[in-house]
């Protein structure tokens, strides 16, 4: 397990130095990075949680941000950005891989009851499906659908149940209809998922197909804790060693070079570099205090008009850049002094996750969360919860059964 974790770490520096951020002074980035391992008795001592898989996810992150800091060339101060981001790191863990214990349910639902809720989930998702095709679709691949994705506006009702339709109904459809072995059902939940492609124009669609089913795979096969490295660790080292051998041309290149293009720079290296013009953007302007949020701006003064995103876009011409926590509800909205205070408090929201789907199989938990846990990635937790679909999430462990890979 010790040298997984390390082996991680050394993945996200190889990865972050082949997608360009790095140069003669590598060995020392490598060395700052390296310091994350202080972080590893934490996981060795955590049990497997929800709280387990997303701090896993943190940790890769940080430690990204961490090597991107000791290369970048903007003005921010580079070595106070560090200590922030460990110790944000340190203040977000405590609570999300140790509060744990389950929570007392009130709500009691059969198995059969589960069984029938989640097949009608699967009717409301082809409804919702129909729905956003009302508002336009196109048949474009990957290259074109970032152009054309801005053009289909629909409303936002729409736009959040869609998010939770997504980001957990059909994750969890799919995780529990497989540990149910119920493979037709499963197999149904991932179709509809990919369904949404020709209308949403949305990459996550399509990388369900494949990491949901490999996030059940993984975590059927190996001990979990194990299996949350190795989901991490196998994608990313895979398309880190494919993109170095692969040859100049032909299909294995263009194979490559997408692969190492998701499991590289899309799922480890933009949510550090987003971290990076985060800290430069408000080492030179006021913070936001959450005024980003869209409840807390109706109550106050923002000195920014618009969402972030837009902004960053118009500075640093890096897309329409959303952040996760650490950046958004963290540098953005307090500041690196305050940060590791916010981020503790994401912690304890996050721990919630831990304490619903305490009595429920590691399979289910981390499968159903497979796009939860990315977009926490990528979007602030305030985003994540409605949007993203964490707070339907939350609600279906709550009132599922208490099962286990035996009992499926």
């Amino acid at each position: 397990m010790v040298v997984l974790l390390v082996l991680y770490l050394a993945i996200v520096c190889l990865s972050l130095a082949s997608a360009g951020v790095g140069n003669q002074y590598a060995l020392h980035a490598a060395a700052g990075t390296f310091l994350m391992v202080g972080f590893v008795p934490l996981f060795l001592r955590a049990r497997f949680s929800f709280g387990y898989l997303v701090g896993f996810s943190f940790y890769g992150m940080m430690a990204g941000f961490i090597w991107i800091t000791y290369f970048s060339g903007l003005s921010y101060d580079h070595a106070q950005a560090r200590i922030s981001a460990i110790a944000s790191l340190l203040t977000f863990l405590l609570p999300v891989l140790f509060i744990t214990a389950p929570l007392q349910r009130r709500i009691a639902v059969s198995p059969q009851t589960m069984d029938r809720l989640t097949i009608l989930m699967l009717a409301f998702a082809a409804v919702i499906l129909v729905w956003n095709v009302r508002y336009g679709i196109a048949l474009v691949g990957i290259g074109e659908a970032g152009t054309l994705r801005a053009t289909f506006i629909r409303p936002a009702l729409l736009n959040y149940v869609t998010g939770s339709v997504i980001g957990a109904l059909l994750p969890f459809a799919f995780a529990y209809f497989a540990l149910r072995r119920r493979y037709l059902l499963a197999a149904i939940s991932i179709v509809l998922i990919v369904s949404f492609y020709p209308a949403l124009l949305n990459k996550t669609v399509l990388l369900a197909a494949v990491w949901l089913p490999f996030l059940f795979l993984v975590f059927q096969i190996f001990e979990p804790r194990r299996a949350v490295v190795l989901a991490l660790l196998l994608p990313s080292a895979f398309g880190l060693v494919l993109y170095h051998i692969a040859p100049n041309a032909g299909p294995v290149r263009f194979l490559a070079e997408h692969a190492f293009g998701l499991a590289n720079v899309r799922m480890l290296a933009i949510p550090s570099l987003a971290m990076n013009y985060y800290s430069d953007f408000f080492a030179g302007n006021p913070s936001t205090y959450f005024c980003q949020i869209n409840l807390v701006r109706s109550f106050v003064d923002c000195p920014y008009a618009g969402q972030l995103g837009p902004i960053f876009e118009a500075r640093y011409h890096a897309g329409n850049l959303n952040a996760s926590l650490f950046a958004t509800e963290g540098i953005a909205s307090v500041g690196p002094l305050w940060a590791p205070i916010s981020t503790f408090l994401g912690g304890l929201i996050l721990s919630v996750g831990n304490r619903v789907s305490a009595r429920l199989p590691p399979p289910l938990i981390a499968t159903s969360a497979g796009l939860v846990m990315q977009a926490l990635l990528n979007v602030p937790l305030s985003v994540a919860v409605l949007s993203n679909g964490l707070l339907a999430l939350l609600l279906l462990w709550y009132v599922t059964p208490e099962m286990s890979d035996q009992d499926a």
